[in-house]
C-alpha cells in the first residue's frame, strides 16, 4: 500500500511539472497588473527545482511588441512582491517598460556553490540563475530581455548587490544595473552569516569573499554597462561606504574608458525601507529609460 502511494505521488508530482513547463502565460497577461504565481522550472547539476517570479506588464503593453525588460531584486529574505511597496508600476507605465520580480529568498547571487556552503537559496546559484534560466525563460514564453540593449536590472540591499554581481558574471546580458542601499565589498562585513552561509567564513576562505562575491574587485567587467548606484546616510542598509567606494571605483575606470559609468546619489535623511527607498524609483527608471534601448 504505501510503494502504491508513493508511486501515485511521484506520478502526480511529475505530472505537475510537465504542466508548468507547458502553460500559456501570455495568455494570462492583462496590460497594467502584475501576472502572478510564474513557475520557472531549474536545472543544475543533475538537480532540478522551480522558482516563482511575478512580472509587471505596462499598460499599453501590446503582444508581440518588443518591450524593455528590468529585472528586479528584493531584499534578503523577502520575496518577489516586494517591489509592490515601490510604486514601480507608474513608471513601468510611463516608459512603457516590463518589471519582471523573481523569488530568491535569501540569495547572495553567488556564481558558485562550495563544499562549505550550508545555505542554497535553490538548487542553482543566484547569478547563474538569472543570467541564464531566467533570462531564456522570459526570451522562450515572453519575447522579453532577447537582447543586452533592451535589459536593465536593479535591486535593493542584498538585491543591490545581486544587481552589481550579477552583470559582473554575465555583461553581456545587460545594459543598465541600479542598486538602492547595497554592499558591493564582502570583506567590510568579516562577520556576516549570510555571506558566510554560501562562502565559507572569511578567515578560512579569505579569497572566495575578495574575489567570487565581490562587485567591487569584478568592477572591471562591468565595461559597457551603465550603473546608477544611491544610498541613504541615515540608518541606511549597510554603510554608506558600500555605495560611495563602489561608485568610486567606477569613476576611476570611466577616466580610463568611456565604455565605463557611474551615477551616483546619497541623501543625508535617508533611511532604511520602502518610506525612504522608494522615492529614488523615479530617478532610477529614468536612469532605466535614458539607458535602455528598444
Amino acid at each position: 500500500m504505501k510503494r502504491t502511494l508513493l508511486f501515485i505521488y511521484f506520478i502526480a508530482i511529475s505530472q505537475l511539472t510537465i504542466s508548468a513547463e507547458n502553460i500559456d502565460y501570455s495568455s494570462r497577461i492583462q496590460p497594467g497588473k502584475w501576472l502572478r504565481n510564474i513557475v520557472v522550472n531549474t536545472e543544475f547539476m543533475g538537480e532540478t527545482s522551480t522558482a516563482n517570479i511575478q512580472i509587471y506588464f505596462p499598460k499599453d503593453y501590446v503582444k508581440g511588441k518588443k518591450l524593455r525588460t528590468i529585472i528586479a531584486l528584493h531584499e534578503s529574505n523577502k520575496n518577489e512582491r516586494d517591489w509592490e511597496s515601490s510604486g514601480v508600476e507608474s513608471f513601468a507605465n510611463k516608459y512603457n517598460m516590463v518589471i519582471v520580480c523573481p523569488n530568491m529568498k535569501r540569495s547572495v547571487y553567488e556564481d558558485s556553490f562550495y563544499p562549505e556552503t550550508t545555505y542554497k537559496w535553490n538548487v542553482i546559484p543566484g547569478s547563474k540563475f538569472l543570467g541564464e534560466t531566467l533570462i531564456k525563460f522570459l526570451n522562450n514564453n515572453f519575447s522579453l530581455a532577447l537582447k543586452r540593449e533592451s535589459t536593465g536590472i536593479m535591486g535593493v540591499e542584498a538585491g543591490a548587490h545581486g544587481a552589481l554581481l550579477t552583470p559582473c558574471y554575465y555583461p553581456n546580458r545587460f545594459k543598465a544595473a541600479a542598486g538602492i542601499s547595497g554592499y558591493y565589498d564582502p570583506t567590510a562585513m568579516q562577520n556576516s552569516k549570510m555571506i558566510e552561509s554560501v562562502y565559507g567564513d572569511y578567515k578560512n576562505f579569505q579569497a572566495r569573499w575578495e574575489n567570487d562575491a565581490s562587485p567591487l574587485k569584478l568592477a572591471e567587467k562591468l565595461k559597457g554597462v551603465h550603473v546608477f548606484l544611491y544610498h541613504g546616510l541615515k540608518y541606511d542598509s549597510y554603510q554608506p561606504e558600500q555605495s560611495r567606494i563602489m561608485a568610486i571605483k567606477i569613476k576611476q575606470l570611466q577616466k580610463k574608458s568611456s565604455d565605463y559609468s557611474i551615477t551616483y546619489k546619497e541623501n543625508k535623511n535617508g533611511s532604511r525601507g520602502w518610506a525612504h527607498w522608494s522615492n529614488q524609483v523615479s530617478d532610477i527608471m529614468s536612469f532605466m529609460n535614458e539607458n535602455l534601448s528598444e
